[in-house]
């Protein structure tokens, strides 16, 4: 999902580099090519959260009737690659403790996400704060960003979230949640504001930053794969 979210919105956003599609239904096409790699290569289903997840996706479909080139935009709905309920699902949804409204302007400099986590195998725990985790974003020049999981004790001195050894970077995958008035959630994966951190989308991180508000629900996401 995160890949043609990605793709979609790269060669959308260059002249003459639109995407053709030979049908309207593109949401239901794009979904079924999914299901059926989720399928094939045996991947777990999402958690049943996810399902007011949606990604969006430009693209150009030609109308025989005028003749002429028709940009579409719309929306591809996560329901399809969720589990039905919790209990089934062997992910798990964190939220960062603090909200945010400008994810690229955090991303570009030094900070710390916290997230609240006591993981399934910390049976008792008797540490000040809450059990949990944070992740430290680490300016590169080799790199638009980097994260980095804090695992050491100074790593949370007067913080308000402290660290168990469970906890894992490998199982961890970071994405942005932008929220509507709505209720919409957008989804929008750490590679592509990656991309739009880079020099070469100047001109896109500019619109964006200045075109899209954020609610103040919005805020960065952890899913994290448990033990099975």
């Amino acid at each position: 999902i995160e890949a043609v979210r990605t793709w979609n919105h790269h060669v959308s956003s260059v002249p003459n580099n639109w995407v053709l599609f030979p049908t309207l239904d593109v949401t239901s096409l794009v979904s079924a090519k999914i299901t059926e790699l989720v399928e094939r290569r045996g991947w777990s289903l999402l958690p049943a959260g996810l399902r007011q997840h949606v990604v969006g996706l430009n693209y150009l479909f030609y109308s025989s009737s005028s003749s002429t080139y028709l940009v579409y935009r719309t929306r591809l709905n996560f329901t399809p690659f969720c589990s039905s309920s919790e209990e089934d699902c062997s992910f798990v949804v964190i939220n960062c403790v603090d909200t945010c409204n400008k994810p690229l302007t955090l991303l570009s400099k030094e900070a710390k996400l916290k997230f609240h986590f006591k993981h399934p195998s910390v049976t008792s725990c008797n540490l000040p704060g809450q059990c949990g985790f944070i992740l430290k974003t680490v300016p590169s020049e080799a790199a638009l960003w980097k994260l980095r999981l804090c695992t050491e004790n100074e790593d949370y001195l007067n913080e308000s979230v402290h660290f168990h050894e469970e906890i894992r970077a490998e199982k961890m995958h970071l994405y942005f949640i932008r929220s509507f008035s709505n209720g919409e959630l957008r989804f929008y994966p750490i590679s592509w504001l990656g991309w739009l951190n880079s020099d070469s989308a100047a001109e896109q991180r500019d619109e964006w930053e200045r075109n899209f508000s954020f609610k103040d629900s919005s805020r960065f996401r952890v899913l994290y794969k448990l033990n099975t």
